[in-house]
């Protein structure tokens, strides 16, 4: 699959932060789905969803499609041999407003998507009364297999959702393919979703075939945009800690590397944006050309741009043992009045990750910008 430089050199990122409203949510983590990681990949999205106010039957159907999804990636996902094809498989949930959006992509062989296709449309053309009698008979007759081989789960799924699921293939090579499935479920009735979704919308399945090809072409592994708090922090690390297959001593650096920038997002992004009031913001982790790559995103006041820009050029430049002085000189710098003004955090970083802060302001209106930091640790 090939969407061109545009899409690989697109920021998707910043558009994904720009236009995520109020209590809205965008997860993607990209990579391996074992148990283990199933298991924390499930309880981020799950803490989201308990925010919510809505009805258990609601709550239960968004996590039975999402359990469902998760397996379809392990039930359906082929060419388990190659590593770097393994480790393109996604999942991604999204809200907006009274809607969540459950994406997946996982490799498919090529002689299967006839087949798959067959499937898919057969039930899509069912309404609810038929897909209850097809479920009855699949089970009825035992056409069930190790990987599934009646489609119970694609059944379930739009059972569970009310809607048709929605579907593409983006074939890689004369062997394999790209299967995106896209499931959606209304938070307050099963109401069928609009089919006039703006294709171009970050919560559209051709928005999201555009992200994965930019996710892989820049090695990311995760993307969590949301509101900020301490629980996602711990189960962000969680899932890094269990992804993450390197030394000890290069783990504990990055997960201290993703606290400290975490935090920073937590208490310094809290921001009224559009009627969004919270610390909203970006994460997300990348690996490529044997390093690890965090960054973040969130919004700044604009007359706080100069001096932090200022503070970060200053601490780039400075040797270790410059870093060190301006460390102690900051931490003993008792007519500050928080760490969040002496710039603590930001020596901290270039501290642990012996690597340049790279950053970068985008202007939104002439009271804020989205500022974007990102540092790296050698493997």
């Amino acid at each position: 699959m090939n969407q061109g430089n545009d899409t690989a050199n697109k920021d998707f990122l910043t558009e994904l932060m720009r236009s995520t409203g109020k209590e809205d949510l965008n997860y993607i983590y990209r990579g391996e789905f074992t148990q283990n990681l199933q298991q924390h990949i499930l309880s981020l999205a799950e803490k989201n969803i308990d925010r919510e106010k809505i009805s258990g039957k609601i709550k239960k159907r968004v996590f039975h499609i999402m359990v469902e999804s998760i397996q379809n990636i392990s039930r359906h996902g082929d060419n388990k041999d190659n590593d770097n094809q393994e480790n393109s498989a996604m999942f991604s949930i999204q809200k907006e407003k009274n809607w969540y959006y459950i994406t997946t992509s996982n490799i498919i062989e090529n002689s299967k998507v006839d087949s798959l296709r067959s499937k898919l449309d057969r039930i899509n053309s069912m309404d609810q009364a038929d897909l209850d009698k097809f479920y009855r008979e699949v089970l009825g007759n035992g056409q069930l297999s190790q990987k599934g081989g009646a489609g119970l789960g694609l059944i379930e799924m739009v059972r569970k959702s009310g809607n048709k699921l929605s579907y593409d293939i983006e074939k890689i090579n004369d062997e394999h393919s790209f299967f995106y499935l896209h499931s959606n479920i209304n938070t307050t009735t099963l109401e069928e979703a609009s089919k006039l979704v703006d294709k171009e919308s970050i919560f559209s399945l051709n928005y999201m075939v555009k992200l994965h090809n930019f996710i892989l072409s820049n090695s990311i592994l995760l993307i969590y945009s949301a509101i900020f708090d301490q629980d996602s922090l711990l189960s962000l690390v969680s899932i890094m800690k269990n992804r993450i297959d390197n030394t000890a001593s290069t783990k504990k650096k990055i997960v201290s590397l993703m606290v400290e920038m975490l935090q920073n997002i937590i208490h310094h992004g809290d921001k009224d944006i559009n009627g969004c009031k919270g610390s909203q913001g970006i994460f997300y982790i990348s690996e490529k050309n044997h390093k690890y790559y965090l960054t973040t995103i969130n919004y700044i006041d604009n007359d706080k741009i100069p001096p932090l820009k200022e503070k970060i050029d200053y601490i780039n430049g400075l040797d270790d043992k410059g870093r060190e002085q301006f460390y102690n000189s900051r931490l003993f710098d008792f007519k500050s009045c928080t760490n969040k003004e002496s710039g603590l955090g930001l020596i901290e970083m270039r501290q642990k990750s012996k690597n340049p802060i790279e950053y970068d302001f985008t202007t939104i209106d002439d009271k804020y910008s989205l500022f974007k930091i990102s540092t790296s640790i050698n493997l």
